[in-house]
């Protein structure tokens, strides 16, 4: 009975429990899911029509949308059960997190912290909203980091397996995943605690297992003819076009972009230094990610701590952890050089490890609060820092997106059921069921399409400049008749045309 007592006050469940509560009540927020969410969507619909092969035809690494279809079988809608799925995933992720940290300190207060750090993070939170497959990515690295801690320090053969099994289901969600399977049992041979020869064993033990954990399952898949020599090429050719013309640009290409960049008059002089200047460029880009995947209220706190001191990590702690984060901050720098291209979501695994600090710093400036005439002030400041993260966490000032849902109920009751649908909007291609792929909806409309539509066809344009500027143009407008504006008249949002016919 005082275990079971012990066991409900433990941070971590508590945490846990808090984190289902909070996924609970978003499952009642009306909001428009993210773009990225209706080719998962999609995926899902061919995997109960079609099958597995042919979901897996259609979205290569398939892994988030067939557990979609696997939960919408309860009756709930594909929506629905993406944020069931990302529940569990944050409930994984939030008790890994809680218990990295308490094998940094197990100390009662960095518990209490470090959990409302992690359910208060507002860049975490902020995914909350999302429907993507990195959330199962981040939720089972952390995890995976977590048994490796522990296998490291206490050498149990169930945590280094839970460590390469946790890092596999990772890598169902992104392939990336697999570079941390093969790289971060290299850390066992700088291990100073061992002699030489127990560092080779534990390392042959780790590699052994991993490389054994990887073949099985590509045996398993071969198995259900799922060919993950094939998955890795589908996965590495989207990434083709972008090496190329980053390590292989032509002539043309370098010279269209010292133009850009530099002018006309000064790209012909520029072109040696380009790749510098891309590089820098790419580089500050990295940084300005970082910085916003981690915060401002976190991000000061590490500075703060930084310049105190506070980090006095054990190396059976700290290396790990600088191998995983190493290690993630070369994927991530490898993607941006290649791609030119970072959302915050890809920085976010380097910024959960970061945070592990976080509750550290804080700890400490309570424990110095505690010996200063200044603890009752200071604790107010502590109390208001968590009330403002819990605000930007969960209060948007953003635009409100709701328009879309009243443009879809205006579509669905005002226009002819047999006329077609043309949009830049993914959500109003998926909700008005009148888009059959719905996920191949495009952020720029063209004339052509404009055009080639039929008349009476309705054609629903979310208004960025670039679509602003098209529909003004004297070889569209006669095309199309504006019949409604959302969310109203002088903040038009988002413009229902008809096509017809010039007089």
């Amino acid at each position: 009975m005082n275990r079971f007592i012990l066991h409900l006050n433990d941070p971590r469940l508590l945490a846990a429990a808090t984190s289902l509560f909070i996924s609970f009540l978003l499952l009642f927020v009306e909001e428009a899911p993210n773009d990225d969410a209706y080719a998962y969507i999609r995926t899902a619909e061919i995997a109960l029509t079609d099958g597995i092969g042919a979901a897996i035809q259609h979205y290569a690494w398939a892994s988030y949308s067939l557990l979609m279809a696997l939960v919408s079988q309860f009756g709930f809608d594909f929506i629905t059960s993406a944020y069931l799925i990302n529940s569990v995933f944050f409930v994984v992720l939030i008790y890994s997190f809680l218990s990295i940290v308490k094998l940094i300190d197990d100390s009662r207060l960095v518990g209490i912290i470090s959990a409302l750090c992690i359910l208060l993070y507002p860049q975490l939170n902020e995914f909350r909203f999302y429907i993507i497959r990195d959330i199962g990515y981040w939720a089972f690295s952390i995890f995976a980091l977590w048994q490796f801690l522990l296998f490291y320090k206490y050498h149990q053969n169930y945590n280094l397996i839970a460590f390469s099994l946790g890092l596999l289901v990772a890598s169902s969600f992104r392939a990336e995943a697999i570079v941390y399977l093969i790289v971060t049992p290299f850390v066992l041979l700088v291990d100073n605690s061992l002699d030489m020869i127990d560092r080779r064993r534990y390392f042959s033990k780790a590699i052994f297992l991993s490389t054994g954990i990887i073949i099985s399952t590509s045996i398993i898949l071969a198995i259900f003819e799922i060919s993950i020599v094939s998955l890795l090429t589908d996965f590495l050719s989207v990434y083709e076009p972008f090496i190329n013309s980053t390590f292989y640009p032509s002539e043309a290409d370098t010279y269209a972009l010292s133009s850009a960049i530099f002018g006309e008059y000064a790209a012909s002089y520029s072109g040696p230094y380009i790749n510098l200047f891309l590089f820098t460029g790419l580089l500050a880009i990295l940084l300005v990610k970082l910085f916003s995947g981690i915060g401002g209220p976190f991000f000061w706190l590490l500075v703060y701590g930084t310049y105190k001191r506070n980090y006095k990590l054990k190396r059976n702690i700290y290396l790990p952890i600088l191998f995983f984060v190493v290690t993630n901050m070369a994927i991530v720098f490898t993607f941006i050089l290649v791609t030119r291209y970072m959302s915050s979501r890809y920085a976010m695994l380097f910024c959960l490890i970061l945070a592990l600090l976080v509750p550290i710093v804080i700890s400490n400036i309570v424990k110095r609060l505690e010996k200063t005439v200044l603890k009752n002030i200071g604790m107010r400041i502590i109390i208001l820092y968590f009330g403002y993260c819990a605000f930007d966490s969960f209060i948007s000032f953003g635009q409100s997106k709701t328009f879309v849902f009243d443009s879809v109920d205006w579509i669905t009751s005002r226009t002819d059921p047999r006329a077609g649908l043309i949009t830049n909007n993914n959500a109003i291609a998926y909700f008005s069921g009148k888009v059959e792929k719905y996920d191949e909806t495009i952020r720029f409309l063209t004339k052509s399409e404009i055009i080639g539509a039929q008349p009476d066809d309705i054609i629903a344009i979310e208004m960025h400049y670039e679509m602003s500027e098209l529909v003004k143009r004297a070889d569209v407008k006669p095309f199309i008749q504006l019949q409604a504006v959302f969310p109203s008249p002088e903040n038009q949002q988002l413009a229902i045309y008809k096509r017809t016919n010039p007089l």
